[in-house]
């Protein structure tokens, strides 16, 4: 067989097949989208717990008086800046915050505790938040953490 006629064989040979493999893999997608309903919950939930540099910026312009901002970063790192009017509950003098402590200073059970971390792949806000709820605590997570409060140029105190 000369290399003209295999070129053929393997061009014809892929354009059956390149559409078949095509539609297996979107019968296959058809097959696993997401439910519509339990995305409603999901992000009506998410909604419900998370809010975001521009939210929380807007509490402080408000001058709202129903949250605690709480910083969960290392107090080297809240020293360095920190939203205004947040408190520093560092991680790393609660365990990362996966130990027995039901005491922390500065949070409120009668206003939200918006806690936030470094950054958007940070989880220790939600770590603290989800112990800080585990006792009672209402809690919200900034997400992007730090690093895009300040992406935002939001003010940073020190």
């Amino acid at each position: 067989m000369n290399v003209f006629t295999k070129n053929i064989l393997i061009l014809g040979l892929t354009f059956f097949a390149v559409p078949a493999a095509f539609s297996a893999e979107t019968a296959k997608t058809e097959q696993n989208l997401p439910n519509p309903a339990k995305a409603t919950e999901f992000f009506g939930q998410e909604l419900n717990f998370k809010t975001n540099p521009y939210g929380v910026n807007n509490l402080i312009k408000d001058k709202a008086t129903n949250v605690v901002i709480v910083d969960v970063r290392d107090a080297k790192s809240f020293a360095k800046g920190h939203i205004p009017g947040a408190i520093n509950v560092p991680y790393n003098k609660f365990n990362g915050f996966e130990g027995s402590e039901t005491e922390f200073p500065g949070l409120q059970k009668d206003k939200i505790n918006i806690v936030y971390c470094y950054e958007l792949l940070c989880n220790l806000g939600q770590k603290a938040a989800k112990k800080f709820a585990s006792i009672g605590y209402p809690v919200k997570e900034m997400s992007g953490g730090f690093s895009e409060w300040k992406k935002h140029k939001y003010p940073v105190a020190k």
